[in-house]
């Protein structure tokens, strides 16, 4: 596991030494806002090794320890010490100019110049979708940290609106740096040999992410004689249960599936569905659109961003909505494969690299200031 490299002990440290709190990537458990996480650092590791620290998990994948950079790894695994106790005291340590925080807020012990990285204002707007834990223990803390960045990091347009609406922050505190798609996608195959069609969402299971609403319109679709199956790929959220009931037969939940497996998945789906609630950017979308996946999502402003018209919509509280619109995808292959078409050259926008080139512009922009 890498700590400070050897080759370069005993030479002066740069003025610049960003820390990254990257405790929450974890091997078990590789979500978008990981996901985030995992692309941004490798990204920034290449254009700027020698600024970086890095804080991660004691657990952190390969993917992650091998990356070239200062690496101190947690003692713990639990949450509230490491995030409240050791981090402050690793990054103080470390010398660290200025400590970003990828998703959870600042540590109230950390003094330096800090950014964070918020996702959506799910916490502002739509607290019921949150657990109770997180509202007790994040409540608190979110204020303050967003009172004191210097820099607050979000992922879409949309998003950025919501947090400056529902959060009150200063628009200019606020930088748009969206998500990008691994080229993995783009090169994406289906896999060979006959099977049932079948639609494909990919999300954690829980409430904002709205799945017994899906459930509800396949069920219309299977209604109709349509041969279908569902495969839904995603870890077990919170407070989310999924009585499937007649479908069951035809549902599949695969939990947790390794990265290798992701994009055959979604290149021999029918049609992508996404009916979240509310999402911050909806990286799904763009997977499967450089996928070359049509795709049926919420029409909410996130994923309107994201999609353009590359994608059909449909209304995430009106079940037969949505199945009208996978219905429109399945029908008219024609119109399908052009949309699909154009998704691909769209999501050709989304790249880590580009996402990665603004964070570290508002780093040195941060730390040029007295």
């Amino acid at each position: 596991m890498p700590s400070p490299l050897p080759s370069r002990r005993g030479l002066p440290r740069p003025l610049r030494r960003v820390g990254i709190d990257c405790t929450l990537i974890r091997p078990d458990r590789l979500t978008g806002v990981e996901r985030y996480a995992l692309s941004l650092v490798t990204e920034l590791a290449a254009l700027a090794p020698e600024e970086l620290v890095l804080f991660t998990h004691p657990e952190a994948p390969p993917a992650l320890t091998r990356l070239p950079v200062e690496q101190h790894p947690a003692p713990w695994k639990v949450r509230v010490p490491v995030d409240q106790a050791w981090l402050p005291w690793a990054a103080a340590r470390a010398r660290v100019t200025l400590l970003h925080t990828l998703a959870f807020p600042t540590p109230l012990l950390w003094r330096g110049r800090a950014a964070i990285t918020v996702h959506d204002a799910t916490f502002w707007l739509h607290p019921d979708s949150v657990s109770a834990g997180m509202r007790v223990y994040y409540g608190p803390l979110f204020p303050q940290a967003l009172a004191r960045a210097s820099a607050v990091f979000t992922v879409s347009e949309a998003s950025r609106v919501d947090l400056v609406r529902a959060a009150g922050l200063p628009a200019e505190r606020v930088h748009v740096t969206p998500n990008g798609v691994d080229e993995r996608f783009f090169e994406a195959r289906a896999p060979e040999g006959p099977r049932a069609p079948y639609l494909l969402s990919v999300a954690t299971l829980e409430p904002r992410k709205n799945l017994p609403a899906l459930l509800d319109a396949f069920r219309l679709l299977r209604r109709q004689g349509r041969d279908l199956e569902l495969v839904l790929v995603g870890r077990q959220g919170w407070a989310q249960s999924l009585p499937l009931g007649d479908l069951a037969p035809h549902v599949r939940l695969t939990g947790t599936l390794p990265d290798a497996e992701l994009p055959a998945l979604y290149a021999g789906a029918a049609c992508l569905v996404l009916p979240s609630l509310y999402e911050g950017f909806g990286l799904p979308l763009v997977e499967a659109m450089a996928a070359g996946t049509p795709a049926v999502a919420s029409a909410i402003p996130a994923l309107r961003e994201v999609g353009g018209d590359a994608a059909l919509y449909a209304d995430p509280r009106d079940p037969a909505s949505f199945a009208g619109a996978i219905a429109r995808v399945l029908d008219d292959r024609d119109a399908a494969r052009a949309r699909a078409a154009l998704g691909r050259e769209r999501a050709r926008g989304f790249t880590w690299r580009a996402c990665a080139e603004k964070t570290l512009a508002v780093y040195r922009s941060i730390l040029r200031r007295r």
